[in-house]
């Protein structure tokens, strides 16, 4: 502290801000993201610009200098349209990594209080709990049972148990004990400890090469994609070989033919598909942070659509997470507590009658047994109260203050000189306080079998007796009541001791103890998850919880809020234990509710549900649902009660650790796949009927119907802005009712494919006839120039079916009459905006010369709309008769 400059109190505002200035961010330095002038320049990296710089050249050495000046301007257009999707992409990303952006807990002018870890300066003090990723290089003022994983710098793989004693100087960092590191984990304990070191000056730091961050991976959704676009491509190159070779046998010249090749590879590929990946994937990331759901990576967004079982915890994630004490098992009679809330006011009775604890030796050695032995505190602010800590222990501690018990007084005048911090896997937490010298007092609570098993004794009928099998059977039947109502039970115990170096035996969590009675609390299900529940009912989706609580306790509750019924299966920790692996998996289908569970059966449970072929959601905690969370297809951490080491394993953490705000995020990971297979339906139609249109006016030995800038426009401008605006298209219909996606399931599945070659072949069809028939007068020899009217016909007649077309594919079941054209503002904008740059391309004279077209008359007009408006009047038709046709089919 004298070196750093601190104290007690921690750092000031002021200094901590004077020392973040000195020292920067407390961050390790990850691989330098893209600069702007690079992401701009990434923009030229794909198949379809090397197939525009190509016709560039060409079209220059053919000596066609406009055409090559023109593609340049779309070229560098395209670019910047695509460097902006991106750049906001990436920053959008950037705002919602800072959602879940770790935090610490330090003390500053005195006061404990949660700061964004990359604040963190040398010199502040920082508590650490169980579960915590610590933050920076720490030196430990005080360690309770403290162990940390330190296996990322020294390759052990075991815990250690931390001290705050000096050691020598020149101590490898593999045994300096009274150091924690940044980056490793609190694996148990609690401490606190001075930060000595920060970002890049940590010993993490020192290898940052070694372990810095790279960008992000492409998600499997973005690697199809990409793998179909490649697929595409291929097929354009052979079709556009097809059309050469035809074009070859009819005589046309050889620069003729290249410039064709170009123009239906041109064409084909569907050059916006790629980057409207991303745009959805990042709206979709959006809309949940919005609904509380924080995605930590994009691939989270596509599995949620396929989910087929949540696990879920209970508490708080199901339930209010507001425990309330409601009764009391006291030497052996039952006293109920009233209140609400964290309001601590409330009466004690017993068989109707009020009792006062100050006139109950026994109820207020029980109350202070609840305030003493507990992590929380009871926090008021302008009359409104608060808990600081676990909402159990808050019960437990609004229940003693509702019988006088202070818990800050009491900790004052019989500190606390030993613990055993609660611990999963123990079941159970004990505290030792001094009352006097000769006099200390060990306190335990924890579930009700764990406490009575450490008895050797019991209060009860005023006096302490030696505890018997009858008694326990009394006592664990009294819990089983309390539970079987919905009651969280925990048990209380006490024992004096009298040496001054009493220490607890973690193992036992105490021993030779007095049991002091059962305390019920009850946490409400929060009255938004029945109704998600439901959903996922009709969503196909299974909801299993996985609990700690007592089986009466988890069935009352998964009862309540919809999860079982009466004859479905509730499975225990222990009778889990018992089932060999390959019998679990035969039930694992069929078990709804899992109780008295510890963290590592989740792993177990995850595990038999995938081998079973489930996309499975789990919800966690704790340091020890890690590697649950990190095998699930989709880790869900909580965010209020979580700890870091959970939310880093996590694919998505609930900013409200409500259980309703899981199936949102379901809701909008189906709405961003379904937006997403709406786009490529859309793109794709257009390139294959663009293809195909090419390739009949060769068959029947027409003239090219479209120009290389023609192509460009379709593909950049109509296509461009429709395609954006389709990717942001609100739901129309309950995706919820819909079966969990087969994870497995293509976007261009079977009945994608049936609609694409559907849709393509009214386009075909009536863009060529329209051709066609303008060319009767004209003459049906070949040309390249010329010919303008016919061109600007089918030009405007392919334009017009890609407009309709996009009224469609808005929805593939519902009618355009009913969804509304303004329901999709920024359809509605684009889509007027395409209207007025189409016609203005045909009516304003600069373009006539540009794209060699020339103005249409009323007669024209009226041929392209009755030919292009059959697209939408089929569907139409189409949508009332068998409007799931194509979306049943998979």
């Amino acid at each position: 502290m004298k070196i750093l400059e601190t104290s007690p109190q921690g750092l000031t505002r002021e200094e901590a801000s004077r020392r973040r200035e000195l020292y920067g961010p407390n961050k390790v330095q990850e691989v330098r993201r893209r600069s702007p002038l690079k992401l701009f320049l990434e923009q030229f990296r794909n198949a379809l610009n090397y197939i525009l710089i190509l016709a560039v050249v060409i079209s220059m050495v053919l000596g066609d200098t406009l055409d090559a000046m023109i593609i340049i301007v779309i070229l560098l257009f395209n670019a910047t349209l695509g460097f902006v999707q991106e750049y906001r992409s990436e920053k959008a990303l950037e705002a919602l990594k800072e959602l879940s952006a770790p935090k610490t807990l330090v003390v500053r002018e005195g006061k404990e209080r949660e700061i964004r870890t990359e604040e963190l300066v040398p010199g502040d003090l920082v508590i650490l709990n169980t579960g915590d990723k610590v933050p920076a290089d720490i030196r430990l003022i005080t360690s309770i049972r403290l162990r940390a994983l330190e296996s990322i710098l020294t390759g052990e793989s075991g815990s250690e148990e931390k001290v705050t004693g000096e050691l020598p100087e020149y101590t490898p960092l593999v045994d300096r004990l009274n150091m924690v590191y940044s980056g490793t984990v609190i694996t148990g304990g609690k401490g606190s400890g001075i930060v000595v070191a920060t970002g890049m000056n940590t010993e993490v730091g020192k290898i940052a090469k070694e372990i810095s961050v790279a960008g992000e991976e492409k998600t499997p959704l973005q690697k199809k994609i990409s793998r179909l676009a490649i697929y595409l491509a291929v097929i354009a190159f052979i079709l556009a070989s097809i059309q050469a070779s035809l074009a070859f046998v009819r005589g046309i010249p050889a620069s003729d033919i290249l410039l064709l090749a170009l123009v239906s590879v041109i064409h084909f590929i569907p050059e916006g598909l790629i980057a409207v990946v991303t745009i959805v994937l990042v709206i979709g990331v959006r809309i949940m942070a919005k609904r509380n759901a924080i995605i930590r990576n994009l691939q989270a967004v596509e599995t949620l659509g396929s989910a087929t079982v949540i696990c879920t915890d209970k508490t708080g994630t199901l339930t209010k997470n507001q425990m309330t004490v409601r009764v009391i098992y006291l030497n052996g009679e039952v006293i109920e507590v009233t209140g609400e809330g964290y309001t601590p006011v409330g009466e004690f009775r017993k068989n109707g009658a009020v009792i006062n604890p100050e006139e109950n030796p026994n109820l207020k050695l029980f109350l202070k047994a609840m305030a003493l032995c507990n992590d929380a505190r009871l926090a008021s602010e302008n009359g409104r109260y608060s808990i600081v800590g676990d909402p159990t222990e808050g019960a437990l501690v609004v229940a003693a203050a509702k019988g006088g018990i202070n818990k800050e007084k009491e900790e004052k005048e019989n500190p606390r000189i030993d613990e055993i911090p609660f611990e999963s896997e123990l079941a159970c937490m004990a505290t030792v306080h001094e009352f006097t010298e000769e006099e200390k007092y060990v306190y335990a609570k924890g579930s009700p079998e764990r406490m009575i098993n450490l008895c050797n004794e019991i209060y009860i009928m005023d006096q302490v007796v030696p505890i018997t099998d009858e008694l326990r059977k009394q006592v664990l039947e009294v819990s089983h009541e309390f539970a079987s109502k919905g009651y969280r039970v925990l048990g209380l115990s006490y024992r004096v001791v009298g040496s001054s170096k009493y220490r607890l035996a973690r193992e036992e969590c105490g021993k030779d103890l007095v049991f002091l009675g059962l305390v019920g609390m009850v946490d409400p299900p929060r009255k938004e998850v029945i109704e998600a529940i439901e959903k996922c009912k009709t969503a196909g989706i299974k909801v299993v919880m996985i609990t700690g609580d007592h089986r009466e306790t988890a069935r009352a509750i998964a009862q309540e809020v919809g999860i079982m019924t009466k004859k479905d299966l509730v499975l225990e920790g222990r009778e889990l234990d018992n089932i060999p692996e390959e019998e679990f998996e035969k039930i694992v289908d069929s078990v709804k509710v899992y109780a008295r569970n510890e963290p590592r059966h989740k792993l177990r449970i995850v595990k038999a549900l995938k081998k079973k072929g489930h996309i499975v959601a789990m919800t966690g905690d704790g340091v020890n649902d890690a590697p649950a969370l990190k095998e699930a297809d989709i880790g869900i951490a909580m965010g209020v009660t979580g700890t870091q080491l959970a939310k880093e394993t996590s694919n998505m953490v609930l900013a409200d650790d409500n259980f309703a705000s899981i199936v949102a995020a379901i809701e909008e990971g189906r709405t961003s796949f379904n937006n997403l297979r709406r786009v490529v339906l859309y793109l794709i139609t257009t390139s294959i009927a663009g293809g195909f249109i090419l390739l009949s006016s060769l068959l029947l030995g027409l003239p090219i119907p479209f120009l290389p800038l023609q192509i460009l426009w379709i593909n950049l401008v109509t296509d461009g802005i429709c395609d954006k605006t389709l990717a942001i298209e609100p739901r129309y219909r309950d995706v919820l009712r819909d079966p969990p996606r087969p994870p497995k399931e293509n976007i261009v599945n079977r009945g994608v494919i049936y609609q694409i070659a559907y849709l393509s072949i009214i386009m075909i069809i009536g863009t060529v006839c329209v051709y066609y028939f303008s060319l009767q007068s004209l003459g049906l020899s070949y040309i390249w120039r010329g010919y303008e009217e016919p061109r600007t016909m089918a030009f405007a007649t392919i334009i017009f079916f890609q407009l309709f077309n996009a009224l469609n594919i808005r929805s593939r079941e519902n009618s355009i009459f009913k969804i509304g054209l303004f329901k999709n503002k920024y359809f509605a904008v684009g889509f007027f905006f395409s209207l007025i740059l189409n016609f203005s391309i045909v009516y304003v004279p600069f373009f006539h010369q540009l794209f060699e077209i020339t103005p249409l008359n009323i007669y024209d007009w009226l041929i392209v709309f009755l030919v292009s408006s059959s697209i939408l009047i089929i569907e139409e038709i189409r949508k009332k008769i068998a409007p799931k046709l194509f979306t049943k089919t998979r």
